[in-house]
């Protein structure tokens, strides 16, 4: 025992123990005991908690912000009036393409308070302090589109103290447990913008504000393209006009595996940042025009060529699913067949072990393909309230003038760069921009 060890004098009433009289022997029994107790009273209570958790009851201390705990309901969540619009601005901006550096600096400057109570010290500056890291929980958060996370964490042991952390794609999430602070198309849009936002490369610093940051790719091997600026070899003025160069004219895009593994691997793909600038405002402020001069008409066009898209990929999909639903009961009946070898011997127990496990794993990979097939037919019969969708918001850039990252990320998914190409002594470049919403537009001849 540890108290002899130390001189410490143990004496337990109830069990009748005085270590000054000698050792007992059923004092570790009882300790054995007592501990498996305790073991078992943490499971009970774990096990409680998890089941009201999945029935998205909110178990845990401090609501996040912008909600609060509902008094006449326990375990039940309401919207903070009072922080809940902090929370709507941070998502707001961020539908709008800034980062989440740029978002906190932001709320940092404008002294938006981080927490609802406010520390009794003179200096506030922790009461304003957001973060880049307090930004992205904030954003990966599913509870603000109304769902319940059942926990992040998992303990590893009793009294160990040590928790793993739970991987985004295995989190439990309940939908529709309480009011949302923003809509789920939002919260997942938000994702979407988040996960294809490539990092942030270091050197070659480039005065050019690189506006396409996460949405530009290469349609070749479909990794991000990167902003380069040519420092030397432009000049400051354009010999053809005489104006000043802006930091655009010296800037432009590179494929990110041209640039790390050479041109064996793929080609430059480089295109200049201005025409791609022009290109992309171009299209939009046509599309805009269209849209504003009649927009049944252009509704009528873009609904008519995605039912043709959708009319093929359609067909394409089913195919596909039904031969994955066919080879899975292939499967069935190979198991069926496998195991009537091995209780015949004809297959020794290891060898069967690992056909079953090779055929287990290509039936879950096609169940989860066919639930992937599944969601995208799915996706595609909302296509008339998404092109209505689309409609209204690019009717709201008729105007437009120049671009900015709201107008970016609101319209635009990603942006595919061809290779350059040469076609009878002219070079030629195909440009693909996918909208939001709708895909890749054709060009609409009127």
């Amino acid at each position: 025992m540890i108290f002899p060890q130390k001189n410490v004098r143990f004496i337990a009433i109830n069990d009748g123990v005085d270590s000054a009289q000698g050792d007992n022997d059923f004092a570790p029994l009882r300790n054995i005991f007592n501990d498996m107790y305790s073991r078992d009273i943490s499971k009970k209570v774990l096990a409680g908690r998890m089941t009201r958790s999945r029935q998205g009851k909110f178990c845990g201390g401090q609501p996040p912000l912008g909600l609060m705990r509902d008094p006449d309901e326990k375990g039940h969540l309401i919207i903070d009036s009072e922080t809940a619009p902090v929370i709507r601005r941070i998502f707001e901006l961020a539908l709008n393409g800034w980062g989440c550096m740029r978002i906190a600096k932001q709320l940092m400057d404008d002294k938006v308070p981080i927490t609802r109570v406010k520390a009794n010290t003179e200096c506030d500056v922790n009461y304003y302090s957001w973060g880049s890291a307090r930004i992205s929980h904030i954003l990966r958060n599913p509870f603000y589109k109304g769902a319940h996370l059942v926990c992040r964490t998992h303990q590893k042991g009793i009294r160990s103290n040590t928790y793993d952390i739970i991987p985004r794609e295995d989190w439990e999430v309940i939908e529709n447990c309480h009011e949302a602070i923003v809509t789920p198309a939002e919260w997942e849009q938000v994702q979407e913008i988040i996960d294809r936002r490539p990092t942030i490369m270091k050197g070659n610093a480039c005065p050019f504000y690189n506006l396409f940051h996460g949405i530009i790719y290469c349609a070749t091997c479909g990794k991000s393209m990167q902003v380069r600026y040519e420092k030397v070899g432009r000049t400051g003025k354009n010999r053809f006009t005489g104006k000043e160069r802006e930091p655009i004219d010296k800037a432009y895009y590179i494929c990110q595996t041209y640039n790390r593994l050479g041109k064996n691997a793929c080609t430059s793909h480089k295109i200049e940042a201005r025409d791609l600038y022009n290109l992309v405002l171009q299209d939009i402020q046509d599309l805009a025009a269209m849209a504003l001069k009649d927009a049944d008409v252009f509704y009528q066009r873009l609904s008519s060529r995605m039912e043709r898209q959708y009319m093929a990929d359609a067909s394409e999909m089913q195919k596909e699913c039904d031969r994955l639903e066919a080879r899975n009961q292939e499967i069935d009946s190979m198991f069926m067949s496998l195991y009537t070898d091995k209780t015949k011997g004809i297959l020794t127990e290891q060898r069967f072990l690992k056909l079953t496990a090779t055929l287990e794993q290509e039936q879950e990979a096609n169940r989860k393909r066919i639930q992937e097939l599944a969601l995208v037919m799915h996706r595609t019969d909302e296509q008339e309230s998404d092109v209505r969708t689309f409609v209204q918001e690019v009717r709201k850039y008729a105007t437009i003038q120049e671009l900015d990252e709201a107008v970016l990320n609101r319209l635009i998914s990603k942006i595919l760069v061809g290779e350059v190409r040469k076609v009878d002594g002219q070079r030629f470049q195909e440009v693909k921009i996918v909208y939001n919403f709708v895909g890749e537009i054709p060009e609409i001849v009127e």
